[in-house]
């Protein structure tokens, strides 16, 4: 039978963060969710809007394969690349708001609406969307081509002091690594030049070439040039150590405490989507999160942890980028190009 729900007409809907606090308030007080049993009726595609192969793509078809066979149906992982993230995003709010459609983005969905220009967005990440879960997050770290001799964040200033070719590079401007990168210019009262590229593939080979100074990537991505010796490990974006690495110091050891930066994924509906269809995907995706083979393969694809819980934690992380990078960017008048 269809799913039978209400859909909202109203043009002030539900912001996520209350919609999510409803929920666990609901789900606390040992309520079933109506209609959980009816959900799904056909195929779910998993939507993520950034291209194949990369880390949400992975997380999508990692997650994907264990979650149809809870549900029973289908999950299809498709790849809406383009604008950022938006095009995807965009995507499934033109979809029915069943739950049959849902977005896994990387955090640059709580980017988008900051750097790109006034009006290329054409939603609204805390109205328009509904968090169902936060799968991962996953380390950051910046590295150094070998002739730099920078090895530490006090050899990166005084490298910078000196008036070298600072540059660093990215995967595309107003992502989440050029956001970093900018605020740990500020935080350390650095200049380096920011050299866009297409891909984190592209920009960390430009560095290794020479071509680039330094790079932020994702921490397993960079693993195996260190372990060439072709990049040298500079700084972990976080406050606390690698748990197997201690050559990639964190930013918080090395003089800065208070710098912490992720990178996460997030599963998420359109707003309009049935508080008990969001339900029972928080709890199969939790329950799939749980299996020591997901998780080892999340893991082994480079994520920091398989994070899992309630909406509002997804809520809370991206209300937490808005809160620290929406001012931020703002005043380094940051933009995608």
């Amino acid at each position: 039978m269809p799913l039978s729900h209400s859909p909202v007409h109203s043009k002030k809907k539900p912001g996520f963060l209350l919609q999510s606090l409803a929920f666990c308030a609901f789900t606390a007080a040992g309520l079933t969710p109506l209609h959980a049993a009816d959900f799904p009726t056909k195929a779910i595609n998993l939507v993520v809007p950034f291209p194949a192969g990369g880390g949400p793509d992975l997380v999508a078809r990692i997650i994907g394969e264990r979650l149809a066979d809870r549900l029973g149906q289908a999950v299809i992982v498709e790849n809406r690349p383009g604008a950022s993230g938006t095009i995807g995003a965009a995507h499934v709010l033109r979809a029915p708001a069943d739950g049959h459609t849902l977005l896994l983005t990387p955090s640059t969905f709580s980017l988008a609406p900051l750097v790109l220009q006034p009006g290329a967005v054409s939603y609204d990440i805390t109205r328009d969307f509904a968090p169902v879960i936060q799968p991962t997050t996953s380390w950051l770290v910046l590295a150094a081509h070998p002739s730099t001799g920078v090895k530490t964040l006090a050899d990166l200033k005084t490298f910078t002091a000196q008036g070298k070719k600072a540059n660093y590079t990215g995967s595309g401007s107003g992502s989440m690594m050029h956001v970093a990168g900018e605020l740990l210019k500020k935080t350390m009262d650095i200049d380096m030049a920011f050299v866009p590229h297409r891909g984190t593939s592209p920009a960390i080979a430009d560095t290794i070439g020479g071509h680039i100074s330094f790079v932020i990537a994702g921490y397993q991505d960079l693993m195996p040039h260190f372990k060439a010796g072709a990049l040298v490990p500079v700084a972990l974006l976080d406050r606390n150590p690698h748990p197997t690495d201690p050559k990639v110091v964190p930013v918080a050891q090395q003089g800065y405490p208070d710098f912490s930066v992720h990178s996460w994924t997030g599963v998420l509906a359109a707003a309009a989507t049935p508080a008990s269809v969001i339900a029972k995907l928080n709890q199969e995706i939790n329950a799939v999160l749980a299996t020591p083979e997901i998780k080892n393969r999340l893991e082994e694809n480079g994520q920091q942890r398989v994070e899992g819980g309630p909406p509002e934690k997804l809520a809370k992380t991206i209300a937490h980028d808005l809160s620290i990078f929406g001012p931020f960017v703002k005043e380094a008048n940051l933009q995608a190009q």
